[in-house]
Order: structure tokens, then C-alpha cells, then sequence
């Protein structure tokens, strides 16, 4: 378990390095889209794709950090009126919901990247095929969030066997992190 919690937390500083690094890519992008345009009066045709592609990797990456950090919006007010092994039954539970889903996706998205591969981006100095921009990111992220779904689930349950509480990927419970608001 160990070393899966390390891998866990080495993927998360992957997917926060690369999604800052995406975020630079957008305002540098931008900041000479308005420079080529208002100065120049010559735009960059390619500036509008680059940066929504961009923002679509950066939203999957943060929904794949945003699930090992446990932070991702949730109803609480059934969980919060029974008892704190009664509460990880029903996370578990979560787990398996969220588990299935994520799963019919993995399945389900390779068969739509076979077909997005036909399609390229438009205004793009290289073309590229726009599954890179659409579905691999989902992709990427589903597979990110089973890897931790499956962590959290077997977390959980040695959590419930053992009567302790559950810990997030960095070691901290997560009933610490529920009064702290994360």
C-alpha cells in the first residue's frame, strides 16, 4: 500500500506540474495573440485553439488531482447524522459507484478516439488529431482517478477492519481534513 500511496503522490506533482505548465502556455499565448494583434495588427490564427485545448487538458488534470485529494463536491448531510464507520460503508460505497462509472469510460473512450483521430485541428500551425485534444485528456484522467479509486477503496476497507480512520494519499486522516474544510 505504500508504495502505491508514493506512486499516487508522485502522479499528482505529474499532473500539477503539467497542468501549471499549460496555464503558462495560455497566458503566454495570449499575452502575444493581443500583442500580434493591437501592435502588430497581424493576429495569430492559432491562438484560440492552442488555448482551449490547453484549458481542456488543465480541467482534466485538476478533476484526477481534485479526486486524490478527495475534493471534489459531495452531499455530506446523510454522512454527517451516523456514526464514522457507518460514513465509511457509504464512502465505500461512493468508491464502487464512482469505480463503475470511471470503468464504463475507460471502455467506452477508446472507441471514440478511433473516431476523433479522423478529425484535425483547424487553425493549428501543425495538424494533430483532435482525439489528443478531446478524448485523451478524459482518458487520462479516468484512468488517473480509477488508479486512486482503487488506493482509496482498499484504504477504506482496511480503515473499516482495523476501526481507524481513513488517510488521504499524504498521510493525513481524513477526518482531520474534513474539519479543515478539504
Amino acid at each position: 500500500m505504500e508504495l502505491f500511496r508514493k506512486g499516487l503522490r508522485v502522479l499528482e506533482r505529474i499532473e500539477i506540474s503539467i497542468a501549471m505548465a499549460l496555464f503558462v502556455v495560455i497566458v503566454i499565448s495570449i499575452c502575444a495573440q493581443v500583442v500580434s494583434r493591437y501592435f502588430l495588427g497581424s493576429p495569430l490564427v492559432w491562438v484560440e485553439e492552442a488555448a482551449t485545448y490547453a484549458f481542456i487538458w488543465i480541467v482534466f488534470l485538476g478533476a484526477a488531482v481534485g479526486m486524490k485529494r478527495l475534493s471534489h463536491i459531495k452531499i455530506e448531510a446523510l454522512s454527517l447524522a451516523v456514526s464514522e464507520r457507518v460514513q465509511g460503508v457509504l464512502r465505500l460505497f461512493g468508491f464502487i459507484v464512482m469505480g463503475f462509472v470511471l470503468w464504463r469510460l475507460i471502455l467506452a473512450v477508446p472507441g471514440v478516439m478511433s473516431i476523433e483521430a479522423r478529425s484535425m485541428s483547424v487553425s493549428l500551425p501543425i495538424a494533430i488529431p483532435r482525439m489528443w485534444f478531446y478524448s485523451m485528456p478524459l482518458y487520462v484522467s479516468a484512468i488517473s482517478m480509477s488508479l486512486t479509486l482503487i488506493y482509496y477503496a482498499i484504504a477504506q476497507i482496511i480503515a473499516l477492519v482495523r476501526g481507524t480512520p481513513m488517510t488521504f494519499i499524504d498521510k493525513t486522516a481524513l477526518t482531520d481534513g474534513a474539519r479543515e474544510g478539504i
